[in-house]
């Protein structure tokens, strides 16, 4: 079971790197102007099957700032954006995607949107078989 576990596990790393490059490219378009870092209140918190999964990868969360305020930016936001790879990241920050970031995949090549959104949908399936 724990073997399973590893191997999914490592697929769903191997797609999270995949798709780093597609969505820093839209973010990299949208984010600068951002005045609503929402990273730390609503997508930046490890959840239960975040730690499900980086235990079967044999790695920790990193360790947070516990006495950073709730109200300000993610202690990982860095001034080119978050400075933890993404697969490293909790999911939650991977599927995040406020109305302007859906707006440019929207006005965006749709090639690469529909690549996106097959690696989305890859992870999905893969994050399910782990919970």
């Amino acid at each position: 079971m724990m073997n399973d576990r590893a191997a999914i596990a490592e697929k769903l790393k191997k797609l999270l790197i995949e798709a780093s490059p597609l969505i820093e490219e839209y973010t990299a378009a949208v984010c600068p102007a951002c005045t609503d870092v929402c990273c730390r209140q609503k997508h930046g918190l490890y959840q239960k099957s975040d730690i499900a999964y980086l235990q079967a990868l044999g790695v920790n969360a990193p360790p947070r700032d516990q006495g950073r305020p709730p109200e300000g930016s993610c202690e990982f936001m860095g001034p080119r954006g978050c400075e933890q790879p993404r697969w490293l990241r909790p999911f939650k920050c991977t599927w995040y995607f406020c109305e302007p970031l859906l707006n440019a995949l929207n006005d965006g090549p749709s090639r690469k949107a529909r690549r996106l959104s097959a690696l989305l949908r890859d992870m999905a399936d893969l994050y399910r078989e782990l919970a």
